[in-house]
């Protein structure tokens, strides 16, 4: 199974090697494009298949050739510019478009000025074909346009993956117009086409992700000719041949060397003669390739634009048979898109069906169609048909209208009945405009196919045992959609329905399951209930599951009220994983997702959607869903406020949030508690308003905690006195009970055992820092690298800390390698009231942003060079007691996380003074002559009693400098007389003299 395409042979600009023969990159990426197309689409007919058909009709036609025609075949032409700004060079000219359909009717019709370049062996087999390439001059709905269509592009630049997102945004029917699309490729890209397809095989016309890609893809650095203006485009690129050569693969033209290394294969025309590969730049004739001289200079080579020139006359002949048989290439033959449109009175056309649509529920609905006035005079009146299944059901007469020339308007018709559980043809048809005949009548009519879906009653229960008949399955691309599959919970047998994620290559695309349709008599109450098992590929985010509520069974999302919409990691029911994913316990279920249908109205009748949306990430499972209107009591217990898990307090309250996941408000409950295996508490909560769907935070009365960790146990249940119905009640907390306390300045090195103990704690059985020895001795290490549980934490709490003294700033060292696709994340929090809340964030950063390497390996630092030093302003806590600092690391499953050296300085300079050595005296910056320095760094905090002494013996200052550890004095003795001062320290009991001059 392809996996995550990593190498793709694209179109290029530059980097080619200095040779004129086969690269390893490609100038045009179609076969790679045709590759992933077949990928996709198991049905999609093989190059062989294909080319059996070819062969075929070629052979037919020399039997019985195609008529030939009194003048040109008109191809209509769409060109969608997806431009990054008005003013941006992306924007292509109108001038520069015309450029390049210029070029494709002289290329086609070897009109080409410089057809005469062509070698004499192979002016001979020259071919062309008498097809007219025009700028489109009437739109899809018949009105006038230019041909080319702007589109302000959702991203800067695209690639081949990007296809199917670049197109929708501005797309002509195929099989009318030849879509082409002018971006901004973000790869080595210039272009790439949609093969034609063979008509022969059942189905595969019908592939309507086929039919919404289908044209040509060309980079606007290579679209138009330098031979018609001052264009700005690549130099090797500068005629406008990568759109010819995109047209060649269009109209059924593979490349010339047959894609293919060697002799042995080929493009399957006969008058092209065999090489081994492609050909770059512009050699000289002639080139030898298998015993022949290369036709390098055919369009379907790789030469440079000034270098090609020939299509051959076999070439030509296939071009034909694509042409005249081929689905969406025919047709471009007959299509009124290069017509001028004409304006003729009594014109009203049918514009676009409103009701019913693709699904409509089988309830008495409005039919209803958008009409516009395309005509020269006002339309006061219209017959119009309404047939089902091509049997009249309604002849309507709108008398009253006054539609200006191109005025729109709704019409409506009786109410209509549809059988359920079927599929039903609605056609409506313009009989008469103001009372005559149509004068237009080729816009009259269009048609929908609507399902029209089972109606059923509350409550809805599926539990997905099989595929369920009345529930309405829409997969757009006619690939991988929701399919019925194993999927273990607590029954090892059970199933549910998949969307194979995993192996679905085409991103973006909707993939829907829908409800058979029903009516809410209770809407206060009502919910819906379902489970889902789901886990990300590494790295990847796109993949999402939204609910829609469909009213009046109108598949259209802009109509739809969008009830759940979660992707990536919020989707997640386990952790990523690169393998594919099959749920295989309870565990690895999120159990009862819950929402509330009462916003729904009763008057109307209703279908859930569950739409999954591509990212090709990995699997997601549906199961167990639950629509009912009874009176559901649920209270859930979703997180702990405080205490924070390492705090100072012996007898903490509990504050904790509470959510109402039932479908009335709640007035009571009960929570139950206990601290490790100690007797149960309850408490009664009674005079409580907590609505629908309403979070609220609670408090229980104090508990008492013994030091150290306690693992605290809190249940809620009996919501207004009533046994509540899930299990999402109950939380496990640990809490350390710490009052260890320190004062700033202060260093943690996690080498001395006289430092004062930092807390490491973590939820449940969450992995821990941990001691680890490194080139810096001992370290914390977080080891993310093995740790599998994405989005758990642990933390690191400083003792109480005392920072009344003046302000501080933090350091610490740490140390960190990227493995993508992880980025695990460091926070560092700060309490106020001693842990009970740690309500400020000093820094939240993701651990890439520390990253010193890169490595696939599990990371243990080795030099200095693999550490990071960073700084955090504690400018907030200046002046306060009671604070802790945590350092919380959050796993991503990336590397290990390494910290250490944590150090608070006084003061909240950036870049303190910092020595190697116990002290160091020098003169400050501030007065080199006067002003004096003392920098310290012990090992630990001691009283440090300073006296300077004239070189006359007289003392001039004396002072204790208690717990001294990091800290820079200055002494200003400018009021001295000048001369030599002695600075004596006594450090604990070790003495120490220092000489210094002091002068003015």
């Amino acid at each position: 199974m392809p996996r995550k395409i990593t190498v793709i042979l694209m179109c290029i600009h530059a980097l080619f090697l200095p040779s004129w023969q086969s690269q390893a990159q490609d100038r045009c990426s179609t076969n790679q494009y045709e590759i992933i197309q077949r990928a996709k689409s198991p049905t999609r007919e093989t190059p062989r298949q294909f080319e059996q058909w070819m062969q075929s009709r070629l052979s037919r036609q020399a039997l019985n050739p195609f008529p030939a025609t009194a003048s040109f075949i008109t191809i209509p032409v769409v060109v969608h510019v997806l431009h990054n700004g008005t003013a941006d060079p992306t924007n292509l000219s109108d001038a520069q478009v015309i450029s390049q359909i210029a070029v494709l009717n002289k290329d086609f019709t070897r009109m080409n000025l410089d057809a005469g370049n062509t070698p004499l062996q192979f002016q001979s087999v020259a071919g062309s074909l008498d097809i007219e390439f025009v700028l489109a001059k009437r739109d899809p709905e018949g009105l006038p346009t230019t041909g080319i269509t702007r589109t302000l592009a959702t991203k800067p630049s695209w690639t081949l993956d990007d296809q199917t997102d670049f197109k929708a945004l501005s797309y002509w029917p195929a099989e009318d117009y030849l879509n082409i699309w002018v971006i901004n490729f973000g790869t080595s890209d210039i272009g790439f086409a949609q093969f034609p397809e063979s008509s022969t095989l059942p189905g595969l016309a019908q592939a309507s992700e086929d039919r919404l890609t289908d044209g040509i893809v060309v980079d606007y650095q290579t679209f138009g000719s330098i031979d018609d203006g001052a264009f700005t485009l690549e130099s090797r690129f500068n005629k406008g041949r990568t759109a010819t050569h995109e047209a060649g693969h269009f109209f059924g033209l593979r490349h010339i060397w047959g894609d293919v290394s060697g002799c042995a294969d080929s493009d399957f025309v006969p008058d092209t003669p065999p090489q081994t590969g492609s050909t770059s730049f512009c050699p000289p004739h002639p080139q030898v390739s298998c015993s022949a001289n290369k036709m390098f200079m055919n369009y379907m080579d790789y030469t440079n634009d000034n270098c090609m020139n020939i299509f051959t006359v076999d070439q030509a002949s296939r071009m034909m048979v694509v042409l005249m048989e081929s689905p969406r290439r025919a047709s471009l033959t007959t299509s009124l898109g290069a017509t001028v449109p004409f304006n003729v009175a009594n014109d009203l056309g049918v514009r676009t069906i409103l009701s019913p649509t693709a699904s409509s529920c089988a309830t008495p609905l409005i039919p209803s169609i958008e009409v516009r006035n395309y005509g020269t005079n006002t339309i006061t009146s219209t017959d119009v048909e309404l047939s089902v299944n091509g049997v009249m059901a309604q002849m309507k007469n709108f008398s009253s209208l006054n539609l200006s020339p191109n005025q729109l308007t709704t019409l409506n018709f009786d109410p209509l009945s549809l059988v359920q559980g079927s599929t039903q043809s609605v056609a409506f048809t313009i009989v008469q405009t103001n009372a005559t005949a149509d004068g237009n009548p080729a816009n009259n009519s269009k048609t929908v196919t609507a399902h029209i879906p089972l109606t059923t009653t509350l409550p809805l229960s599926e539990l997905f045992a099989t595929t369920p008949p009345d529930w309405t399955i829409t997969n757009p691309d006619n690939q991988i959609g929701w399919v019925n599959a194993s999927a273990p919970d607590n029954a090892p047998t059970n199933r549910a329905m998949l969307l194979n994620f995993f192996n679905y290559e085409n991103q973006g695309v909707l993939d829907w399951i829908i409800t058979p349709a029903f009516a809410l008599t209770m809407p206060a109450t009502s919910q819906l209930r379902f489970d889902i098992a789901y886990a990300q590929y590494p790295g990847q985010t796109g993949d999402a599951l939204r609910v829609y509520a469909l009213p009046g069974c109108n598949p259209e999302l802009t109509q739809a009220i969008l009830l759940y919409d979660k992707s990536g990691s919020s989707l997640a029911t386990v952790p990523a994983a690169s393998n594919e994913f099959v749920p295989a316990a309870d565990a690895e279920w999120r159990k009862s997702e819950i929402l509330s249908l009462s916003g729904l109205s009763p008057s109307i009748n209703w279908q859930l959607a569950f739409v999954g949306i591509n990212g090709y990430g990995n699997n997601l499972y549906l199961d167990n869903i639950q629509v009912t209107e009874d009176e559901l009591n649920d209270i859930a217990l979703t997180g702990i406020l405080s205490p924070g898990i390492v705090h100072c307090t012996a007898n903490p309250v509990i504050k904790f949030l509470a959510f109402n996941l039932g479908t009335s408000d709640v007035t009571s409950f009960t929570a139950t508690y206990k601290v490790n295996s100690g007797a149960t508490q309850t408490q009664q909560f009674s005079n409580v308003q907590l609505g629908v769907g309403e979070q609220e935070m609670f408090s229980l009365q104090p508990i008492s905690l013994q030091k150290g960790s306690s693992e605290i146990t809190i249940t809620l249940s009996d919501p207004n006195g009533i046994q509540d119905i899930a299990s999402n009640n109950t939380f496990v907390m640990t809490s350390v009970f710490d009052q260890t306390a320190d004062k700033a300045p202060l260093r943690m090195t996690f080498d001395n055992s006289k430092e004062v103990p930092w807390q490491i704690a973590s939820q449940s059985n969450s992995s821990v820092w941990e001691p680890t020895a490194t080139n810096k001795n001992q370290s914390l290490a977080y080891r993310s690298f093995t740790n599998q549980q994405v989005g758990q934490e642990s933390w690191l709490a400083s003792p109480v800390l005392d920072l009344s003294a003046g302000s501080f700033s933090m350091f610490f060292d740490v140390s960190y390698a990227q493995n993508l696709p992880g980025d695990d994340r460091l926070r560092v929090l700060a309490s106020t009231d001693c842990g009970i809340t740690y309500d400020q964030v000093l820094m939240d950063r993701a651990a890439s942003s520390f990253t010193s390497a890169s490595s696939t390996e599990e990371w243990q630092p080795g030099s200095n060079e693999d550490w990071k030093k960073e700084y955090v302003n504690l400018s907030s806590l200046t002046g306060q007691k009671n604070i802790r600092l945590a350092f919380v690391a959050i796993n991503d499953n990336g590397n290990n996380l390494y910290i250490d050296n944590i150090e608070l300085f006084a003061g909240d300079d950036t870049n303190p003074p910092i020595t190697s050595v116990p002290y160091q005296l020098y003169y400050s910056s501030r007065n080199t002559q006067s002003d004096v320095a003392l920098t310290f760094n012990l090992q630990e905090k001691q009283d440090v009693r300073v006296q300077i002494f004239a070189m006359q013996g007289n003392l001039v200052y004396d002072m204790v400098l208690s717990e001294t550890l990091n800290q820079t004095y200055y002494y200003d003795l400018s009021a001295q007389t000048a001369g030599i001062y002695l600075f004596r320290l006594l450090i604990g009991d070790q003495p120490s003299v220092s000489k210094v001059f002091i002068g003015h």
